[in-house]
């Protein structure tokens, strides 16, 4: 089922230990190779099929290509000796006239370019060049380009000239606020920021079929990791960016079955900084998977792998799960919210967690509130869903710092309407926070709407409602990239 992503399964793109938002031309080719053969199998005619024939074709030459410039760029390096001058044409294409490029130049005279430009008087000697990934401004999700280059690596000579392509494309998954709730034809659906600019009934900008649960999460690069819809699914699958343009089949090019008997199997899935897969799962554990190491796409089926750890100190089932600024992992537990500090996640855990928070609204009469699912703000602060309260609610930043067990007051709840049914919220570039309403619903709660509490006597309509044929329920919702500070793996600069 993977090997149709072999142009995707550069090690040094996907996994390495390397920046993964630099770009020596294979990021780009996997994304055009995948889009290509996306493009190809939903048979759109003799131009589709052609393009995806020649997308896959000119990755795997592209990146031949370009491991043949480096072996000759390293061979060059040891034989290219420094002299005289020469000059390097730097041509920059396909991004916005708005955005400027990161073009890093290295050799005898290192230099940085933001445009298309001619490097004068430059010392005759080895030089690589490299680009950075780059993003535009806008203010609810950016949109992230990455680059592919022509001749990274060479000897500039006396009076020569070197002319380096940095050819941009979109990230795909980027731009967008992504939700699973879509049809069973299209369980995942992604909205463009410029239908979200205020309330209106827009179209799913992607419709993407793939078998994904009611949990996801996107890593560093924009690909997401998801859990199977069934027990006939993986439990846990990656799906590279370039599938979720919602053209063709999306098909995993990393599948891992583990040994689970109860159901639903997967609660919640969330990445820690290391890019380590974490499971929040039925019968009150949580597993990690370590972040893979091999190359994507290299086994046709699911592999069976156990957890490389296991935390199970738990008195309740616990649900969703995230990490906070410092690696501590925090979980909504039987209503609770629970830590664990980072110091004990990398073995087999069955103590109890370091803190267990039960949090009450600041009435005369105060109410229990049930902590569902989980997000931190900018601040540090930590954003529950209460499901069966039709609410949200805020724990400031200073009761998260203690141990044992402890009850804190909500220093904001926001209660929207009763029909509304409450999932994961998402926090976007702004500060506001998303999250599920009623069916077919989703919407925005401002910055000023999340600085006052209401109740259910008087509950708070979010300031932009988005109504779409598209969605059923709006479960799971996530930006990518997620706004820059937010401890979260897909956060970007």
């Amino acid at each position: 089922m993977r090997g149709v992503l072999l142009g995707l399964s550069l090690v040094s793109v996907l996994f390495s230990a390397c920046d993964s938002k630099t770009s020596q031309g294979s990021t780009a080719d996997g994304d055009a190779g995948a889009a290509g053969e996306a493009a190809a199998e939903a048979g759109a005619g003799g131009a589709a099929d052609a393009a995806g024939a020649a997308g896959a074709g000119e990755t795997a030459g592209t990146a031949g290509t370009a491991g043949a410039a480096g072996s000759a760029g390293s061979d060059a390096s040891s034989s290219c000796v420094p002299a005289g001058q020469g000059q390097i044409e730097l041509v920059v294409t396909d991004l916005p006239a708005t955005v400027a490029a990161r073009v890093i130049v290295s050799g005898e005279r290192d230099q940085l370019a933001s445009e298309s430009t001619t490097l004068s008087d430059l010392p005759g000697g080895p030089y690589t060049v490299s680009a950075k990934r780059v993003y535009d401004a806008n203010p609810l999700v950016r949109t992230a380009y990455d680059a592919q280059l022509t001749n990274p690596a060479f000897c500039l000579e006396d009076g020569g000239t070197e002319t380096v392509t940095v050819s941009y494309s979109k990230v795909v998954s980027s731009n967008q606020l992504w939700t699973i709730g879509g049809s069973s034809s299209a369980p995942l659906l992604g909205f463009a920021a410029s239908t979200l600019t205020d309330s209106g009934s827009p179209a799913a900008t992607a419709m993407v079929n793939l078998p994904v649960g009611t949990s996801m999460a996107f890593d560093q690069d924009g690909n997401l990791w998801a859990a199977g819809a069934t027990v006939a699914e993986p439990t846990v699958a990656r799906y590279a960016s370039a599938w979720l343009s919602g053209v063709g089949v999306a098909r995993a090019d990393f599948a891992f079955d583990l040994a689970i008997d109860c159901v639903p199997a997967i609660k919640a899935v969330a990445l820690d900084e290391s890019g380590n897969v974490w499971l929040s799962a039925c019968d009150k554990r949580v597993l990690r998977i370590d972040r893979p190491d091999a190359t994507p796409g290299a086994n046709e089926e699911p592999v069976d792998i156990a957890a490389n750890v296991t935390l199970s100190g738990f008195s309740e089932q616990n649900e969703d799960l995230a990490f906070d600024s410092a690696g501590n992992l925090w979980l909504a537990a039987g209503g609770q919210v629970l830590r664990f500090d980072r110091a004990r996640l990398g073995s087999d855990d069955a103590d109890p967690p370091d803190l267990v928070l039960d949090v009450t609204t600041e009435d005369a009469t105060p109410q229990a509130l049930a902590a569902n699912f989980l997000a931190f703000d900018l601040a540090g602060n930590l954003w529950a869903s209460d499901f069966d309260g039709n609410a949200v609610f805020e724990i400031v930043k200073t009761d998260l710092d203690n141990a044992g067990t402890n009850t804190v007051v909500a220093n904001v709840r926001v209660t929207v309407d009763v029909q509304a049914v409450i999932s994961r919220p998402a926090f976007d570039d702004e500060g506001s926070l998303w999250l599920s309403l009623a069916a077919g619903k989703f919407g925005k709660l401002s910055a000023e709407q999340l600085a006052v509490s209401s109740s259910a006597a008087a509950p708070t309509t979010p300031a932009f409602v988005i109504s779409s044929s598209d969605v059923g329920y709006a479960d799971g919702m996530a930006f990518f990239p997620a706004a820059s500070g937010l401890p979260l793996a897909s956060a970007q600069p």
